[in-house]
């Protein structure tokens, strides 16, 4: 079994480098073999076709993202830490791997409604972390879907690099990106002086 887990899992880590390379549309079951060196018959072992591969190689991702983010985000830091924390874990992780991140923002887009249904479901869990930023709002009513609408902005300035190829330079813009996460909560004054501590490292 161990075995078989093994060449499932070097077959899923193959579609997420092969589609940030080439693109979900440009990749075919043959490049996916290629690159993890296993056999045709063993990829039928674990997936009917393309399409379920890149599913379960996308929720690989999402979870590899996420626990990330939950293991560099101590649940003792004061709100705003623990957002910047997060989003900088984010944008390294994806500026180190930009395959990862090409996967994960772009080409997710490229496999139909139930992988963009996938993609939707990871903004929502990442936007689960903003809610607590409400308390910081004082007594401005904020929309109820706030967080998503955080989170989507986010998410949408990052797909903007990655589209264009610049993954490297995501790290450069957290500063910016922390500010449109943070605005909505607490305001321009507080935002901008998070921005400031992000660009002074």
């Amino acid at each position: 079994m161990a075995g078989s887990e093994t060449r499932r899992q070097l077959i899923l880590e193959a579609m997420v480098r092969v589609v940030g390379r080439k693109g979900y549309k440009e990749t075919s079951v043959a490049d996916v073999i290629e690159e993890a060196n296993v056999s045709r018959t063993t990829f039928y072992k674990h997936f009917d076709d393309k399409h379920e591969c890149f599913l379960a190689a996308y929720d690989l991702v999402v979870e590899r993202v996420l626990g990330a983010v939950i293991a560099n985000c101590d649940g003792e830091q004061p709100w705003l830490e623990r957002m910047r924390v997060g989003l900088t874990t984010v944008v390294e992780l994806f500026a180190l791997d930009p395959e990862l991140a090409r996967t994960a923002i772009v080409e997710v887009a490229a496999a139909g409604a139930d992988a963009r249904q996938r993609h939707w479901n990871a903004v929502t869990r990442l936007s689960e972390f903003l809610e607590a930023g409400r308390e910081l709002s004082g007594d401005r009513e904020l929309p109820e879907n706030l967080d998503l609408m955080a989170a989507g902005a986010v998410s949408g300035l990052i797909f903007d690099e990655l589209l264009t190829g610049r993954a490297e330079r995501l790290p450069e813009l957290l500063p910016d990106l922390l500010f449109a996460m943070l605005v909505p909560y607490v305001g321009p004054g507080a935002a901008t002086a998070e921005m400031r501590r992000a660009a002074a490292g």
